[in-house]
């Protein structure tokens, strides 16, 4: 007797179908599975046996086969024990196959029979309910995070034994309701952070603080070079909290993503929070980028959406950040492999820090690098790759008596940076005047001209700032979208020449750079 029972396979972002069918021939008694299955698959066998013995149903006494359709799609996870379970259940007239017409099914048996969760179930769940399945089995681990699809009916159970009872009694109500948020959680570097630390308001990180709002208003990419100590790494922890809440889409995309990596905590609901990643300057390219015979996405896509925070720049190998490139222009990463291509988005703020020589004490008496080695050191960041970070600071230690007002709370005489209300004043800006409501960091050369508001003198000067400083075309169009995004700050719909040197104060550490 043949069965079929719909499940889906992972392929990056997205899952595609797959149809798995149960046949049941006389012959010795085994289990043998085709279809490209990996070695999780293949483990299968070992766990429905156990899993249908341990909940109280016959176990095959023939030969079966199972075949996971199509053949020539790659398959791997556990994610199948459940609906080639139910398959087997059909095949030998356990279980009616009206009961599983039009539902698919995905997660992980136990031995004892226990329904354990697997990654991807959004994904999964969102190619479901775009072909109109009647409705969606899986572990009760995995309810919430299926419920997140509007429209579709999300059936969950401890246990397959439970689980076959609801098919029988044809009770596929929905289990769990649909989150509306995630709570707040704190982590470590490298996944989110439910709140950023309050800010040391120091006088001489003023500059820093304002280069802070215009990347958390214009989605500017943002380096930071200073000696150890200087406030880099706090600064950038406290980008998140600056950048606007997630809409809908954007949280549901972001979630599908940490879902498809497995990360833990996805359960929770909806994400509400923009991530925050901090990888280690020892990650390999594949853990950056991400990788492997079936892709999953790496540190740069699971901060799509948020701040992709990369400390120590300059110990980071130069091959791993030059791969950086053309991600971080287009806002895709493209993985191909033999038989997969696949497509990740990774629109991140980057925010790098980096000191400026192996010591960290260039330009101090304490700075024993020479000339050389600190020459060797800046080499490990390619030009093409600095050139593409918008605003590019450098950061001072900050002075004993500024400490000292901070722990007094002396703050009357500290300058402020501009306040999270001004940074979503400015975005809303950009929304209503930008095409497509994007950004200014991704306004094209003919966005800025029709879209710019740059006024004729802005325009002659910026022609002689290119001539003096012998910038790249790309270093130009970035200071026009900087100045654009300070006129945003200030609320000002035309770009004045004030606001093009008060850019350039953001570039001063570019000929430093190529020298």
């Amino acid at each position: 007797m043949l069965a079929r029972c719909l499940s889906a396979s992972l392929l990056g972002i997205d899952a595609r179908p797959v149809t798995v069918e149960v046949d049941l021939a006389p012959g010795l008694p085994g289990l043998q599975l085709v279809g490209l299955a990996d070695t999780a698959i293949q483990e299968s066998r070992e766990r429905v046996r156990a899993a249908l013995r341990n909940s109280g149903f016959r176990g095959p006494l023939v030969k079966v086969v199972v075949n996971l359709a199509p053949a020539d799609l790659r398959k791997e996870g556990p994610c199948f024990d459940l609906p080639i379970a139910l398959g087997l259940l059909i095949a030998s007239g356990q279980l009616d196959s009206p009961c599983l017409q039009n539902l698919w099914s995905a997660g992980e048996l136990g031995l004892d029979g226990r329904l354990r969760p697997c990654r991807g179930i959004l994904a999964i769940a969102c190619l479901a309910k775009s072909q109109g399945a009647r409705g969606l089995l899986v572990a009760a681990e995995d309810a919430a995070e299926a419920s997140l699809v509007k429209g579709l009916k999300v059936t969950a159970a401890a246990s397959l034994k439970d689980l076959v009872n609801l098919l029988r009694a044809g009770d596929l109500v929905q289990t769990a309701a649909r989150p509306q948020h995630q709570a707040p959680r704190d982590q470590c570097a490298g996944g989110e952070r439910s709140a950023a630390p309050a800010p040391l308001n120091l006088p001489a990180q003023h500059l820093a603080r304002q280069g802070l709002a215009l990347a958390a208003a214009g989605s500017h990419h943002l380096l930071m070079v200073g000696p150890p100590g200087c406030g880099k790494t706090l600064l950038a922890q406290q980008l998140p909290a600056l950048l606007p809440p997630l809409d809908d889409a954007e949280a549901l995309e972001i979630t599908r993503l940490h879902s498809i990596a497995g990360l833990p905590g996805r359960r929770e609901g909806l994400m509400r929070q923009r991530p925050f990643r901090a990888p280690h300057h020892s990650a390999s390219a594949a853990a950056l980028l991400g990788g492997g015979a079936n892709p999953k996405p790496g540190e740069l896509s699971l901060a799509h959406g948020g701040v992709l925070f990369l400390d120590e720049l300059g110990e980071f190998p130069r091959a791993v950040l030059d791969q950086l490139r053309q991600p971080l222009e287009e806002g895709v990463l493209m993985l191909s492999r033999a038989r997969v291509r696949c497509a990740f988005p990774c629109r991140v703020t980057l925010v790098a820090a980096t000191n400026p020589c192996p010591c960290g004490w260039h330009g101090d008496p304490r700075c024993r690098c020479s000339e050389s080695q600190v020459k060797r050191y800046w080499q490990r960041m390619s030009g093409p790759l600095l050139d593409r970070m918008d605003l590019q600071l450098r950061l001072e230690a900050p002075a004993a008596d500024s400490l000292r007002q901070v722990i007094e709370e002396h703050h009357g005489s500290i300058d402020k940076a501009p306040l999270p209300e001004t940074i979503e004043a400015a975005r809303h800006q950009m929304h209503q005047r930008n095409p497509n409501g994007c950004s200014n960091r991704d306004l094209t050369t003919a966005d800025l001209k029709r879209h710019g508001a740059f006024k004729p003198e802005t325009l002659a000067s910026w022609e002689q700032v290119l001539k003096a400083r012998r910038l790249s075309l790309r270093s130009g169009l970035k200071l026009l979208k900087v100045s654009r995004t300070i006129a945003d700050l200030a609320g000002q719909g035309n770009v004045t020449v004030e606001h093009l040197a008060t850019a350039l104060c953001f570039r001063s550490f570019d000929a430093q750079i190529k020298g």
